[in-house]
């Protein structure tokens, strides 16, 4: 194989600043640079790699002294690397769910991001010399994140995303996105006035009860506007005022009709009792003279 220049090797290379999230990326750069470069090349190569390292990375390594590519790739796994431990994030991809109202993309960025930590504990985790157990353990890893995302979704759309039997995680989020518009659009759509609060019924303020019998009081001459409303003094109505209230119109009617009828009745009961005690005066009065002839 011919030999490669070394400002190209360099491109592979970028900077390195110490955060977790551009650790795997320079450390799978700088092993494929490692890997492509002669023999003779690796020293020269290596020392770029060390005058990459920025901030937090460059003052941790500062200190010690490296040999060779596998030295600094350790340290930088140690020092920089993910620390939860790979149960941890193993249990966290299992435990996703989608939550009530979460959309299905919001829920697949969970189990991605996830599924990323993952990857990275486990590439990080894995020796150099046993790289090549790596593509079974990825394989198996995004075989879990797909049957997650299948079980998380809810029961309908975890249904219908089972029967398209999708081989990888992407297509099993493009299933589930696709059925997600569609059941969108059989749901009610809110009017434009709804604004998600809860309001109170409003009273029907031209209806009035009198008695048994139900009447409006649209009739009544009374201009009802909303900047100036009118409430009526007797019933708390809105609508009318006191001098038009039917309610105080049919109270006051029943109220004249029950005292018109009460000392009709007091009276004629009076005179029942009276005429009752005079018929027994009057029976009694034969008697007592009979009783005085006798003893005269």
């Amino acid at each position: 194989m011919a030999e490669i220049d070394l400002q190209m090797l360099f491109k592979f290379i970028s900077e390195f600043d110490g955060s977790r999230e551009k650790l795997n990326p320079f450390l799978n750069n700088c092993r494929n640079a490692i890997e492509l470069a002669s023999p003779h090349q690796i020293d020269i190569l290596f020392k770029y790699i060390i005058s990459k390292l920025e901030g937090r990375a460059q003052i941790a390594c500062s200190i010690k002294e490296f040999t060779d590519w596998e030295q600094l790739e350790e340290f930088l796994k140690n020092q920089f690397g993910e620390k939860n431990y790979y149960i941890h994030l193993l249990c966290d991809l299992q435990a996703c769910k989608q939550n009530y109202n979460e959309v299905v993309n919001q829920f697949a960025l969970r189990v991605e991001t996830c599924l990323a930590k993952l990857l990275t504990k486990i590439n990080i985790s894995i020796p150099t010399k046993k790289k090549l157990e790596l593509s079974g353990r990825v394989a198996a890893m995004q075989d879990l994140a797909l049957h997650t995302f299948i079980t998380g979704l809810n029961p309908k759309l975890s249904t219908i995303v089972r029967c398209r039997d999708p081989d990888t995680l992407n297509s099993a989020i493009n299933f589930a996105v696709a059925e997600e518009k569609i059941l969108q659009t059989y749901k009610p759509q809110p009017s434009s006035s709804h604004t998600g609060q809860y309001e109170r019924p409003r009273q029907n303020s031209n209806v009035r009860y009198d008695g048994n019998r139900q009447t409006s009081s649209k009739s009544s001459n009374v201009n009802f506007t909303p900047g100036n409303p009118i409430i009526c003094r007797y019933c708390k109505f809105l609508g009318h005022s006191l001098e038009n209230c039917k309610r105080r119109e049919y109270d006051n009617k029943y109220r004249n009709n029950f005292t018109a009828n009460q000392p009709t009745t007091y009276t004629q009961n009076l005179v029942q009792r009276v005429n009752y005690v005079e018929d027994i005066q009057s029976e009694a009065e034969p008697n007592c003279l009979e009783g005085s002839n006798l003893n005269e």
